[in-house]
């Protein structure tokens, strides 16, 4: 197994008691479908509907040998009529400063006023340091310039990395329609400067989200959510893209707590081992190209530098057992 050390994990989320109440029935019932594999860590909430308290999380995360993690929050306020307060992941990101990285969740769907002056309170009162955005759950299109651009904007001023989900999802009672990569390379020509994380390699546009981060300098991929079996099975085309053509624009992401980081490396680590088919040649992965996925990408995508300049520099990656 690839075993290294200094990796960042750019896509998690919490899944206590509040963020289950507060994200409703959609975002369970996704969680339901992959605790279906007694090896998901949300297994226990489809067995036995129990959540997990942020000391578990993190001490399974680190167990798996991550040195940082981004922790997700998604507000769909209009949408649901409820969410998960900024101000509670802001506290819970406190507990552990060490570790994880809180990006706050804004509906677009919000009067424009309050979006922003929430936007403020979790840089300035939270101590948040990126948004996330999910087109299906909050019910927006990413190039709606009257509701989101506002919100793009701040997000330039304070240098704050969005991530966006693209592609399908297992959220249920919403559609996919808002979550094509194409929307984003609308939002990053318009903004060449806002740092651009899409999730999930795009699937089924995969080929739309790998054209978007070849042409805009700032925009990022991550695979998230998806075993590597099934990557290489559906787009083998991601891994040659990776570790070839545009290795600087591929990050590390996990899902948790939908998926191990320890299980994904696993299964990623015969692609390391025996390499893959390209073009009809055997190919292998390169070694720098490992470095910049599973950490040095992360740095620049998530503008570690800017915001926590001692966790950019803590840990160098090394791998220790290929």
């Amino acid at each position: 197994m690839l075993k290294m050390q200094g990796v960042i994990d750019i896509h998690t989320h919490p899944f206590t008691e509040e963020t289950v109440k507060g994200q409703g029935i959609s975002y369970t019932e996704a969680h339901a479908y992959f605790g279906r594999s007694p090896q998901s860590p949300s297994h226990h909430w489809y067995a036995e509907r129990t959540t997990t308290p942020i000391e578990e999380s993190v001490a399974q995360l680190k167990a798996d040998e991550m040195d940082l993690a981004v922790v997700v929050n998604m507000n769909a306020c209009v949408t649901w009529a409820s969410c998960l307060p900024n101000e509670f992941l802001g506290k819970y990101c406190k507990q552990f400063p060490d570790f994880y990285l809180g990006y706050a969740g804004i509906d677009p769907n919000m009067d424009r006023r309050g979006a922003l002056r929430e936007l403020d309170r979790c840089v300035k009162e939270y101590g948040l340091v990126g948004l996330k955005f999910h087109p299906a759950y909050q019910n927006f299109f990413p190039n709606d310039r009257e509701r989101a651009y506002p919100l793009y904007e701040k997000c330039v001023e304070y240098g704050l990395p969005v991530l966006f989900h693209t592609g399908s999802t297992r959220m249920t009672r919403c559609t996919i329609r808002t979550c094509r990569p194409e929307y984003l390379d609308e939002v990053a020509t318009d903004f060449p400067d806002l740092r651009i994380i899409m999730t999930h390699y795009g699937w089924p546009w995969t080929e739309e989200a790998l054209a978007t981060i070849w042409r805009h300098e700032h925009v990022y991929l991550d695979l998230s959510g998806w075993m590597p079996t099934y990557i290489f099975a559906h787009q083998p085309a991601v891994f040659h893209y990776m570790n070839s053509v545009i290795p600087e624009k591929f990050v590390f992401g996990s899902d948790f707590p939908a998926i191990s980081p320890k299980f994904w490396i696993e299964d990623f680590s015969q692609f390391v081992e025996r390499g893959f088919e390209w073009g009809g040649k055997k190919r292998a992965f390169r070694e720098e190209n490992l470095e910049k996925f599973f950490r040095g990408n992360a740095l620049k995508a998530l503008n570690l530098e800017k915001h926590r300049p001692e966790l950019a520099k803590r840990t160098p990656f090394e791998i220790l057992e290929r």
